[in-house]
């Protein structure tokens, strides 16, 4: 449980944010950049899912004791975090673009004050501020940040920011850099500059999503538009005359603080409708600026997290106990009642006429005894796979979906009844990843080619990660799913090497290596596990893997674009 964020921590986020901007000054506190961006972002985030109208509020206040680029990259992070929630992403994913939003400015903070007050610079300050995310890279690495994420969104951050609209639409397809510069460019369009027009940020948003040609970003501007609705602090309106400032909204109830000179007075509460404008406020008031958002008057933001230990309960239930019969498969599945749709289309392939089932009852029936605890619980999994948002969800599923028709052919020929036998790991591993390492989850294959390596390739390789932390991956083998053998097989894929491989290990091999092959067109150098997919190939009767690869591609291709 985190702690109670406070108006201390508040004012602190800003002093934080202006001590980690000055880091790049001081080559010798380089070593700390690792540590004090990590706690930076996780105080933006943590801060934001408790005060939510309080950082909706401050993308309307410049905050007069702090300079330009500390502001500017307050509304950057407080952007970014924003979109996250909307999005609803996990914790994880959403700091680690927070660190990415701070990075933007690290290396330029005093050539960006200088700018933003109209003042020239050098040559050489020139091009630190065009070369800045490079040179940000090179800080990060020496400060021992862990090289992902992070370090790609920087390298694009400026193509993608400039690409994202123009006259001639450009293909994006990291969406994770893409939320980061939409935030850059509203964060640069509503904080304040001499001699510059300020947008308000319903502007910015609008104009913004009208030219860029980008259905994730459009589809980002639009939650971010619905999150701001949703806690509307920082809109200014009029009532009874007075100038005031909206502080948070509950039902149909307003929250106002009562402006004199830019400072807060008094709290008022009113059933007045909501009418008024953005606009930004230049505040040096510490009651506005930090103290009157953690005021008693002020409703609590009560958000609830989705905690899915009920269904991993479930899961290992279904994976570790010899059920008698169907009702007590049934009787484990009371909980979910979302989950019969699922089953009914998930048991079509077992019908000769590929119909859907007419009930829960009647999808166990089709699958039989035998099979319908593991369907039920890759069903189940696959449902919370769904649930996790993340910015590479359509890619995901499109490797989920070839795993799928890789297994599907693999087995048409012979031994068709271990479909789920084969699928369930899968689904499991895939549902891991994304609770584990949300952040390191990437679009392209990490692909180490070392055709002397006795270790065979790993399914987080397939989603752009090195490799799984065999550590917690046991642990989360053996705490969910320790009675099942096709489990167990997967994971010492994962973490044996080839001497130490069984026989049903090795057929997950291959379809590890025929997923990742027939993916990606690409060659994997070590011969013994092409080898081992050709003898797999052989006991379901396919002559080698090209019969097998144009099989597949008759089915459908693929079509992966990096």
């Amino acid at each position: 449980m985190s702690l109670k964020v406070t108006p201390t921590q508040l004012k602190k986020i800003f002093e934080h944010t202006h001590q980690v901007l000055r880091l790049y000054y001081n080559k010798d506190k380089w070593t700390v950049i690792y540590p004090s961006i990590t706690q930076l972002a996780e105080r933006f985030v943590q801060c934001y899912r408790q005060q939510p109208n309080t950082f909706h509020a401050h993308l309307h206040i410049f905050a007069k004791e702090q300079g330009y680029t500390t502001n500017l990259v307050v509304n950057q992070a407080i952007l970014v975090t924003a979109i996250c929630e909307s999005l609803r992403f996990n914790k994880e994913l959403t700091e680690t673009l927070v660190i990415s939003a701070i990075a933007d400015q690290i290396c330029t903070s005093n050539e960006i004050n200088k700018l933003a007050a109209g003042q020239s610079l050098s040559e050489q300050a020139e091009r630190l501020v065009i070369n800045r995310h490079a040179l940000a890279v090179k800080m990060l690495n020496k400060g021992n940040v862990p090289t992902g994420q992070v370090q790609r969104i920087l390298a694009r951050l400026e193509k993608y920011s400039t690409a994202i609209t123009g006259v001639n639409p450009t293909p994006l397809y990291d969406n994770p850099s893409i939320i980061v510069a939409i935030a850059m460019r509203i964060a640069k369009a509503i904080t304040p500059r001499r001699k510059i027009k300020t947008f308000s940020i319903n502007q910015a948003i609008k104009s913004l999503y009208l030219s860029c040609y980008n259905e994730f970003a459009q589809n980002a501007l639009s939650d971010l538009a619905q999150q701001l609705v949703n806690y509307p602090a920082g809109l200014s309106v009029s009532y009874k005359g007075e100038d005031c400032l909206v502080l948070a909204k509950q039902n149909n109830v307003n929250f106002y603080a009562l402006l004199i000179d830019n400072q807060a007075r008094q709290i008022i509460k009113t059933s007045q409708p909501l009418h008024g404008k953005y606009k930004t406020r230049i505040i040096n008031d510490p009651i506005l600026l930090y103290k009157i958002w953690f005021n008693e008057q002020l409703p609590q933001v009560e958000k609830k997290r989705e905690n899915n230990l009920i269904q991993l309960d479930t899961i290992s239930k279904l994976g570790n106990t010899k059920y008698p019969d169907f009702k007590q498969i049934e009787k484990a599945l009371t909980h979910f009642e979302h989950l019969e749709t699922a089953l009914r289309s998930a048991s079509k392939q077992y019908n000769r006429q590929g119909q859907k089932a007419g009930s829960i009852r009647h999808s166990l029936t089709m699958v039989g005894l035998d099979t319908a605890a593991l369907l039920c619980q890759r069903v189940l999994l696959e449902t919370m796979i769904t649930n996790i948002a993340h910015p590479f969800a359509s890619d995901i599923a499109c490797k989920y979906s070839h795993i799928t028709k890789v297994i599907n052919l693999l087995i048409s020929k012979k031994h068709a009844e271990k479909f789920e036998f084969y699928l369930c790991p899968f689904t499991a591993f895939i549902y891991f990843l994304l609770q584990q390492h949300p952040e390191k989850l990437m679009r392209f294959i990490h692909l180490e080619q070392d055709e002397f390596s006795s270790k065979p390739i790993s399914i987080a390789q397939l989603f752009g990660l090195k490799e799984c932390q065999n550590d917690s991956l046991e642990s989360y083998v053996k705490s969910y799913f320790s009675e099942s053998f096709s489990h167990k097989a997967l994971l010492n894929t994962e973490t044996k090497t080839k001497s130490q491989l069984s026989n049903v290990d090795k057929e997950f091999l291959a379809i590890k290596f025929l997923t990742i092959s027939t993916l990606f067109n690409v060659h994997i150098e070590t011969s013994w596990q092409k080898q081992i997919t050709e003898n797999v190939l052989h006991l379901f009767d396919w002559k080698d893997t090209t019969e097998f690869e144009l099989a597949l591609l008759e089915l459908s291709p693929q079509c992966v674009i990096e």
